[in-house]
């Protein structure tokens, strides 16, 4: 359906705003979900990565935001991102 998209868009926005919420709440004066750093963290990280890099602003969720930089400046997540940037010049020297 022409036009369809945007409300799509929204409804996904939506979606992602309610778990920034959620996990805003959850992080307050904590450095992980749980005790120590888990998939869980990983995982969060993967999915505002994924909302930044479709557009989704995040940056009136303060405690996600922070979670977020600290995730990225972790080594393991440092390689990984290098990894991932030399893939995609690798693709993209390829055509």
């Amino acid at each position: 359906m022409p036009g369809a998209d945007a409300s799509v868009r929204k409804s996904a926005a939506d979606m992602l705003f309610e778990t920034y919420r959620i996990a805003d709440d959850m992080l307050k004066d904590r450095e992980f979900f749980f005790d120590h750093f888990t998939a869980a963290d990983a995982h969060f990280f993967w999915c505002l990565r994924r909302g930044v890099q479709l557009g989704v602003e995040h940056s009136g969720f303060p405690n996600c935001v922070a979670h977020f930089e600290r995730i990225k400046a972790r080594p393991s997540v440092q390689k990984l991102l290098a990894f991932e940037k030399s893939v995609l010049d690798g693709f993209s020297s390829a055509a």
